[in-house]
């Protein structure tokens, strides 16, 4: 038997063509890899990056069998993640080109090597390309920049957490400037942070330039230097040292902020990008807490989440017009009402908490994006949609505002504009976190769900994503590993628990008593409809049913086509609703049409 052919990747190196790069073509299908774009029979495809990753790598392969880990490596050069994730990709890429396991056309399996790509690949001629999908966006003209968190040295007396806090805050402080595209500081995660090649940065993740700097003791006080590097060159633009103290943070941030402006935003720009935003701090012990309250929320716990509540409400009582800190303190008490223990009475509301921050600055990009979800869940997330399109008709360069629109417009049924705002958000940032896995899981879309679910640090979804297709063994292995987390949603996480160890009773149990539950969102209401639907519990899914609807939630894909609700569809209860919600979805269209959703997304439609 001939042994396999194995492909050598070759070393990442520029491209540099000699002329118009021909489509690669397979079947029916036409890969062009400098547009981004998959087509078949002249119709685009969408394909999350990494798997249009995958299959450029398979289709460049020349038939040889690609070896698993070296397929992980190439995908995840910095990163170290499951081989899961690499089945999945298979698994996803597979089902769009017709393909399956038992019976694959395009991705052979290699049991315990690899996968190979067993059609024969050739180059179309140029200029045969379809054209580009209304949603497929060309480039943006503003400015590509990433911050990565500062090295620090030993000896900082516990002010190490300025290494991410600071670099963050300046990351944020650049993202409300409509000049710049800003990659989070996730993606920078992603490389050795001690090693990091500037040339490499700025091709995974499309930057044009880089913002590093170092913290280190000084006698009483602290030393930060500060780097502006030009990412397609590797030079240095900017460079600046202060030699300063926790007090003088604030000044070192507006002063960074001020060099990097003055160098890139071209002459003569809006001069607005070199005034003082509204709603900056002013106090130092104020910023100090601020920055130290942002560290603490990167981990997602009840004891982290109340000491930086605690911080930023003290930050708020020294420096009330600093507008950031109001905008995360509404996150922060949002968090408590959903998931933490119930708030003492008198307790101020995440909302009015947001109202603070929008006074003080009504453009604020953070509090915009933070607020979609606590707006949406108080049902009015049609409200919560239009304000977001109004706000990207003058932002289009920020990807957290699209990404508050992935949530907001998928509450209101706008499915089609949820999918349109997560590609425009990747498309800036392209390992920015939306919900975009619900709207997904919303379509159906089992497979894309979960893919968009990822690696991050997973709840509920992923378990009922598995669930829901038939996966009820791999689901209750994966949920026995949540029993720490069953606290953030009980009835959700016990019932579903119960559901996959087969007791209906104890679901249905558990779902009764979770009906007086007044602190679940209307998706999490719509999820407590189907899996009493699934159950058997008809009256009482109708119930949840009628909640979630009435509560702002309101998708009529999901009602027409969720399989767990089919027990419900006979019903005259669940017609009305249906007819309901069909009415909901109509109007939020009509607002979804007038606020421009289709320009600012650069959609064709109606």
């Amino acid at each position: 038997m001939e042994s396999p052919k194995f492909f050598q990747f070759p070393r990442r190196q520029p491209e540099q063509p000699s002329g118009p790069a021909k489509p690669l073509v397979f079947g029916p299908f036409e890969l062009d890899v400098v547009r981004h774009l998959l087509s078949r029979g002249g119709a685009p495809l969408s394909l999350p990056p990494k798997c249009f990753d995958l299959l450029c790598l398979l289709v460049r392969s020349d038939g040889g069998v690609l070896e698993k880990d070296r397929l992980m490596r190439e995908l995840w050069p910095d990163t170290f993640v499951e081989e899961a994730n690499l089945s999945n990709l298979v698994a996803l890429l597979r089902k769009l080109l017709g393909d399956t396991p038992s019976k694959s056309q395009y991705i052979q399996t290699v049991p315990k090597v690899g996968y190979r790509f067993a059609v024969p690949v050739n180059a179309g001629e140029a200029g045969t390309q379809p054209p580009l999908a209304p949603i497929l966006l060309p480039r943006p003209a503003a400015i590509r920049i990433i911050v990565f968190p500062f090295r620090t040295q030993t000896g900082l007396n516990e002010q190490e957490h300025l290494g991410f806090s600071l670099p963050e805050a300046i990351s944020c402080s650049l993202a409300e400037l409509n000049a710049f595209t800003v990659r989070s500081m996730q993606s920078a995660l992603g490389f050795d942070p001690l090693r990091w090649d500037p040339k490499s940065v700025g091709r995974e993740v499309e930057v044009d330039y880089i913002v590093a700097g170092a913290i280190a003791p000084a006698g009483n006080g602290i030393s930060i230097s500060v780097q502006l590097i030009e990412a397609d060159s590797g030079t240095l633009a900017w460079s600046q040292h202060w030699v300063t103290d926790t007090r003088e943070l604030a000044a070192v941030h507006q002063a960074v902020m001020h060099h990097i402006v003055r160098r890139l935003v071209r002459p003569g720009a809006d001069a607005n990008y070199l005034s003082p935003q509204p709603g900056m701090p002013s106090d130092a012990e104020a910023t100090r807490m601020y920055l130290l309250a942002n560290q603490l929320m990167t981990r997602r716990d009840t004891d982290n989440f109340a000491l930086a509540r605690d911080l930023y409400v003290a930050c708020v009582e020294r420096d009330p017009k600093f507008a950031p800190a109001w905008a995360r303190l509404g996150r922060c008490y949002r968090w408590f009402e959903k998931f933490g223990p119930a708030p003492p009475a008198g307790t101020p509301s995440a909302k009015e908490a947001f109202e603070c921050a929008f006074a003080l600055n009504p453009d604020l990009v953070l509090a915009h994006n933070l607020y979609a979800p606590v707006e949406s869940d108080a049902g009015q997330a049609e409200s919560a949609m239009v304000r977001l399109l109004r706000r990207l008709r003058s932002h289009r360069s920020s990807a957290e505002l699209y990404s508050g629109l992935v949530h907001a417009a998928r509450y209101c049924g706008q499915l089609d504009a949820s999918l349109a705002a997560h590609r425009r958000a990747v498309e800036l940032d392209s390992r920015i976190r939306t919900s975009v896995a619900h709207t997904y899981f919303a379509l159906g879309d089992y497979d894309r769900a979960l893919f968009w679910y990822g690696t991050r640090e997973g709840v509920y979804l992923d378990v009922l994503i598995l669930a829901s297709s038939g996966r009820e063994r791999e689901a209750a292995a994966l949920l026995s590993t949540r029993k720490d987390r069953f606290g953030m949603m009980p009835e959700a996480m016990n019932s579903l628990e119960a559901y996959l160890q087969g007791d209906p009773v104890r679901t249905i149990d558990i779902l009764r008593g979770a009906a007086g539950n007044d602190r679940a969102d209307p998706e999490m209401l719509f999820y407590s409809a189907r899996q009493a639907a699934v159950a058997g519990e008809i009256d009482l899914a109708n119930e949840f049913l009628s909640r979630s609807i009435a509560a702002g939630y309101w998708t009529t894909i999901l009602l027409h086509r969720d399989p767990w609700l089919e027990p419900l569809r006979s019903t005259v209860r669940f017609k009305e609703l249906l007819a309901t919600a069909t009415e909901f979805e109509a109007r939020s269209r009509r607002a979804f049409l007038t606020a421009g959703g289709n320009e600012v997304l650069e959609v064709h439609g109606e």
